[in-house]
């Protein structure tokens, strides 16, 4: 063998060698459940609840679990501190949104806050909405909630079976009058359907699995006439929805400010600022959107079953709140008697009164805890390669925080099952002594997602479930109701599995506390 075959044959050992090396030393995948060739986990994937399943799997493979369907990876977060670790630590690399053909690209959410790639065009939203919902700028949208949640209490006197219908029309019309400076008067308000069946078909279109086009990207480019091709006309209808939902209310608002009708609102507040007028439409429309209450299953036409969406936070914590009230009388005793302290059960609470009320606060807290309405929070999307734990998350993989897992660790929470506000109370009441590394984590870290993806409406959210709360419990006894015979019917603890997970209905007794609290509740009517 002469000295060039040699060399030749001896690089070729040697990269030969260096590629098994490689392959050896190249990181393994997070522990998860075994993938099946093609399909990887589709068969594990739970119908409903998943942070449930989630949750249990942790026991099995851990904090970080990899999943994959169809070669599309998906890392589940099942701690605290992975959700810290990737989602704030690392956050450069995981704020991107997952890129649905469908809905983002067909149907244009993409220019949606919260669908909206991690690009400069995100980053004009955030500023419009840090700017629009700081604490201080929110103070401007106190009356408006005060005065709705008042003629809230009308409809607990008058109409007590249908509080929750009655709660979620106050909780839309509060947000849509505070975004845009529109009043409605009926659920039935033109804004109000477009927009109802805007985000339904959206999320219905968002959903993995509806539509093949997510897993193949080049048949949007089939022809319409083409056979079999009806999802397209569907994504031609969903467009037309959601510019329709962007451009009424905007339109709406415009025409009043140049009349010189028009009060306040998020939308006036940031064309004063000579924001983007396109980021501005699309982030008033965003937060108007919020995350939809319902899962959509069916087709056009669509009968919708909300409101206004983006109310979804106040509607489902208060419902939650309705529950808890029902099943712990006890707590509900010890608000009232907080809340009459500071009123003499004279007034009506004010959201001025907040800071004096510690029980409250630490059973607000205790209720977003409890039960979270985002149990599994809006997912992120890697944008390169990353290795945690020792593994690599390959670019591109869905990422979920299981924020389920984190509100039931207890390690974080002690009996976590529990609806306990004292918990949370020595954040309320310095008084209290406490060790101060040792206090519970406060829901404002896991309750409104994670890193740069966080909610930017908490303060108004926070101050709107506040009041709404204080407002009922100084004027109502909330007990369990009773059947045919006289006994009582403690309801079942009983959630739906949609995006937010908001209490199934059920029977309550609401009714005044006394008729001081009856006028109470007929004087601010009358103040309207």
């Amino acid at each position: 063998m002469d000295s060039t075959l040699k060399i030749i044959v001896s690089l070729a050992i040697i990269y030969s060698l260096r590629m098994l090396v490689a392959k050896i030393r190249k990181p393994a995948y997070l522990p998860g459940p075994k993938r099946l060739p093609i399909i990887g986990n589709l068969l594990d994937m739970p119908e409903s609840e998943g942070w449930v399943t989630y949750k249990r799997w942790k026991e099995q493979f851990g904090d970080a679990i990899y999943l994959e369907i169809f070669g599309s990876p998906i890392v589940v977060l099942n701690s605290y501190k992975a959700c810290i670790d990737l989602l704030d630590k690392r956050a450069d690399i995981y704020s991107d949104r997952p890129i649905g053909i469908m809905a983002n690209i067909m149907m244009g959410w993409h220019k949606a806050v919260m669908m909206a790639p991690y690009n400069d065009r995100w980053r004009k939203f955030r500023k419009i909405c840090a700017q629009s919902m700081r604490k201080d700028v929110v103070k401007k949208f106190h009356p408006v909630q005060e005065r709705e949640v008042a003629r809230y209490l009308g409809t607990l006197l008058h109409d007590p079976l249908r509080y929750m219908e009655n709660f979620r029309f106050t909780a839309g019309r509060t947000l849509l009058w505070n975004i845009y400076g529109i009043q409605i008067e009926e659920a039935n308000d033109p804004i109000i359907t477009t927009a109802e069946k805007a985000m339904q078909v959206g999320v219905f279109a968002a959903q993995p699995g509806n539509f093949l086009v997510d897993f193949f990207p080049a048949m949007r480019y089939i022809p319409d006439w083409f056979p079999g091709a009806s999802w397209k006309e569907f994504a031609r209808k969903g467009r037309i929805l959601a510019d329709n939902m962007v451009n009424i209310p905007f339109d709406m608002t415009v025409k009043d400010i140049n009349a010189g009708v028009h009060e306040p609102s998020l939308t006036s507040l940031s064309l004063e600022r000579k924001e983007d007028e396109d980021v501005v439409k699309w982030c008033s429309a965003s937060l108007l959107a919020g995350k939809p209450l319902q899962k959509l299953t069916v087709g056009f036409p669509i009968e919708s079953t909300t409101l206004v969406a983006g109310a979804d936070t106040s509607v489902a914590s208060i419902h939650a709140f309705f529950l808890a009230m029902v099943l712990h009388p006890d707590i509900q005793k010890r608000c009232q008697d907080e809340i009459d302290s500071v009123t003499g059960g004279t007034r009506l609470p004010e959201i001025v009164d907040k800071d004096k009320l510690p029980y409250m606060n630490a059973m607000m807290w205790e209720l977003m805890r409890w039960q979270p309405v985002s149990p599994l929070a809006l997912p992120h999307r890697l944008m390169k390669d990353d290795i945690y734990n020792g593994c690599i998350i390959p670019e591109g993989t869905v990422v979920l925080a299981n924020t389920w897992a984190v509100t039931r660790d207890p390690s974080l929470f002690e009996d976590p099952e529990r609806f306990n506000p004292d918990r949370y109370l020595p954040y309320f009441d310095k008084s209290i002594p406490h060790d101060p590394n040792n206090l519970p984590l406060e829901p404002n870290a896991f309750a409104f997602g994670y890193g740069r993806r966080v909610c930017a409406g908490v303060h108004y959210a926070e101050t709107m479930i506040f009041i709404s709360m204080a407002r009922i419990l100084s004027t109502f006894n909330i007990t369990k109701a009773k059947d045919k015979d006289g006994n009582e019917i403690t309801p079942e603890i009983k959630f739906n599995s949609s995006i937010v997970r908001e209490t199934l209905n059920f029977d309550c007794a609401i009714n005044p506390r006394s008729e001081t609290a009856k006028s109470m509740v007929l004087q601010g009517i009358s103040s309207l």
